[in-house]
């Protein structure tokens, strides 16, 4: 048994020695990094899909939105995609990945936020329904490069969501 014990610290020192020599443990590399994009500095946005109506009776759709901000101006698309599960006589829930894609002209705060969200649904008859529900802001791109937090989705209408971040 002993002649594995050096065998271990020397396979233990060769590898702490590679780290340090790559510079892998190099904490000035962390205090030098920009500071990451929250989702609360995120202005409110409005999802329109008045145009894409969800189907009735699909089990996994795709739509299509778009993204306004809260003076109604479009400034971007946002696209959806929805497995649903669970589904009982009185309600049923929808598992949704999305994309916001901000095109706001030259703005410098153009770029694209990936979401996902368990969105609770009502029964078939008052689809979509389903007051306010929140989501994951999985990341972004450009402006919103390294965005995190949260997303709450509000129904504003039958086909409309106010959409916040924190």
């Amino acid at each position: 048994m002993s002649r594995f014990v050096p065998s271990k610290r020397t396979v233990a020192l060769a590898v702490a020695g590679a780290i340090a020599g790559t510079g892998a443990l190099s904490l000035p590399a962390f205090a030098n990094s920009t500071p990451r994009p929250r989702a609360a500095s995120v202005q409110p946005l409005v999802l329109d899909f008045t145009t894409n109506v969800l189907p009735a009776g699909a089990t996994s759709h795709g739509a299509v939105a778009a993204v306004k901000d809260t003076g109604g101006n479009t400034i971007g698309s946002a696209y959806t995609n929805c497995d649903r599960d669970d589904q009982t006589t009185q309600t049923h829930t929808a598992f949704c990945t999305g994309l916001l894609r901000i095109t706001n002209g030259a703005s410098a705060a153009n770029g694209e936020i990936s979401f996902s969200a368990v969105l609770p649904l009502n029964n078939q008859a008052t689809l979509p329904e389903a007051g306010y529900f929140s989501g994951v802001v999985n990341g972004g791109t450009k402006a919103f490069e390294g965005i995190t937090g949260e997303t709450r989705f509000v129904l504003r209408s039958a086909n409309s969501y106010d959409l916040t971040f924190g």
